[in-house]
């Protein structure tokens, strides 16, 4: 788990515009992919986190796990509410933290919107509603959005989906 926290600090680039001082936050904006990390575990299951920015202080880590990844490249959506799948999680770093929690309502969805087979890319679409890390605070952020995954990191999500678990 070190490792993406580091990852993601590392490749965190860029995030949100705009946050009103309301307890709930609506994110406008594109995100932008800034690269994936690999080579940890999700629910003791090879996984890859998905890094998603507009700033270096502002990012959404998406992680998914190989059965997650499977659910998703056969085109049905995955997701995860009130943390009742630990095949996937997200959490967004934007004046402090923002998670998937058990209590509180909240989660993620994510649709794999289209395939090019000309470029080797990929696009997904997420829709988030993530709370205050801090149980104390109402506070919530909805995002709702598109990415694409380019050749080498889509490439690298697929080997991943059919990779053989020990």
């Amino acid at each position: 788990m070190k490792g993406i926290t580091i990852a993601s600090v590392l490749l965190a680039t860029v995030l949100l515009t705009g946050c009103n001082q309301q307890h709930n936050h609506q994110i406008h904006g594109t995100l932008t992919h800034v690269g994936i990390a690999t080579d940890f575990d999700l629910n003791n299951t090879p996984a890859v986190s998905i890094i998603l920015s507009k700033d270096t202080e502002h990012y959404l880590t998406i992680s998914l796990n190989q059965h997650s990844l499977q659910t998703l490249l056969a085109g049905q959506n995955t997701q995860n509410f009130n943390q009742k799948n630990k095949n996937i999680d997200a959490n967004l770093t934007w004046d402090g933290l923002y998670i998937i929690d058990k209590a509180r309502a909240s989660g993620i969805v994510l649709d794999l919107a289209h395939v090019n087979n000309t470029t080797h890319s990929a696009k997904i679409h997420y829709t988030a509603t993530l709370v205050s890390a801090k149980k104390e605070s109402n506070k919530t952020i909805e995002l709702s959005d598109s990415f694409t995954l380019p050749a080498d990191d889509w490439k690298v999500i697929q080997e991943l989906s059919s990779k053989k678990t020990k």
